[in-house]
């Protein structure tokens, strides 16, 4: 190194310190607050009282603050977590009673199905009902239990949903489903003659008016219109085959107007309420009355009804069924007259029993129903 350029370099990391000295100072200095010393007071300010000069003071210093009020305090912690799970909850109950109030069963016995979702979900409200207790009044429910907060979550989901009238309580309308049960019991299940088919829907419809008279009109739709058609659909169907006159085309429209007053009453799509090949079977049993289709247009009706996939599907399963059907029939066949021979030739009844596993054997292997 030059010696005669030390002593310039020196003095240059000598004049960048003191400088970056000064710029810490003064942001360390604007960024602290500030001391407030004690102004000259004016003429007129000394005479009023300190109170209202301090109130002045505070003004001029912080107009922004005075504008903006006063800042709410934010939830803590906790009472966010609480809300999360609350959240996390509400939506699991509201996911599976929409979907099973979407099924012909809910409206034969709802208490018991709400019941049985309330005991599957309801496990993370149990686990933390101590910690939620604080809020529950707060969020406007009911229950000193963890099973109690739950049914009071799933009935302000109900409440909501179904815009149940505001002045039915949570109690109220457990103890109306409880009632619905016990007729359904008593007048469905304790009726021998609903074992047959036409018996059973005969049934039913006792109980709907039972139902009604129990729950009142307005509830009883807001409840169970949307289950009432989907458990009453097959009916219509049979209902519509049974009708003298009526072409196939007529019914199979008449069928489609039902399905689309059902989606536009309820607002919902039965493609997504119903099993993939439900409505295929119903339009089938409908076309089908005036004789068997053929194979394409078996396939272009559950295509339309379930997607092609599923229409392959059950072809498929429908073609080894029918396979299977004819192999079995001929087993039987050839079975009887291996047998017929047998005794033809002599042979007792304890001698046949002895061959007939050889037999079985040899026909389940040669017509593949192993």
């Amino acid at each position: 190194m030059d010696k005669r350029s030390f002593p310039r370099r020196a003095l240059g990391l000598l004049v960048c310190g003191v400088l970056c000295a000064g710029a810490l100072w003064a942001w360390r200095a604007s960024s602290a607050p500030a001391e407030v010393e004690p102004a000259a007071v004016s003429p007129g300010v000394a005479d009023r009282p300190s109170g209202v000069a301090a109130s002045s003071h505070v003004m001029e210093a912080a107009p922004s603050q005075a504008r903006m009020g006063p800042v709410p305090p934010l939830p803590e912690e906790r009472e966010i977590q609480a809300r999360l799970l609350m959240a996390q909850v509400r939506h699991s109950l509201e996911r599976v009673w929409r979907r099973a109030a979407a099924q012909g069963d809910f409206s034969l016995a709802p208490g018991h199905i709400l019941q049985s979702i309330l005991d599957r979900r309801c496990g993370l409200v149990e686990a933390h009902a101590s910690e939620l207790r604080a809020w529950m009044p707060q969020w406007g429910l009911e229950g000193t239990t963890g099973a109690e907060l739950c049914r009071s979550l799933l009935f302000s989901s109900l409440r909501e949903r179904l815009a149940l009238p505001d002045e039915l309580t949570s109690a109220r309308l457990w103890s109306l489903l409880e009632q619905v049960d016990a007729a359904y019991e008593q007048l469905v299940v304790g009726d021998a003659s609903s074992a047959s088919e036409s018996g059973y829907f005969a049934a039913v419809e006792h109980f709907r008016e039972a139902r009604r008279r129990i729950l009142g009109p307005e509830l009883d739709s807001r409840l169970f219109g949307l289950s009432d058609d989907m458990l009453l659909l097959p009916s219509k169907v049979d209902a519509l085959l049974l009708s003298p006159g009526a072409s196939v085309e007529q019914n199979v429209a008449a069928w489609q107007a039902e399905l689309r007053r059902i989606e536009s009453e309820h607002g919902v799509r039965l493609s997504e309420l119903l099993e993939p090949m439900e409505l295929a079977r119903q339009e089938l049993r409908l076309r089908e009355s005036a004789g068997p289709l053929d194979e394409e247009a078996r396939r272009a009706v559950m295509e339309r009804r379930a997607g092609p996939e599923v229409a392959a599907r059950q072809l498929e399963f429908r073609q080894e069924q029918q396979d299977r059907a004819e192999r079995l029939s001929a087993f039987n066949a050839e079975r009887d007259q291996l047998l017929a021979r047998l005794r033809g030739e002599g042979l007792t009844p304890e001698q046949l029993r002895e061959r007939l596993p050889e037999i079985d054997q040899r026909l389940f292997e040669k017509y593949h129903l192993r």
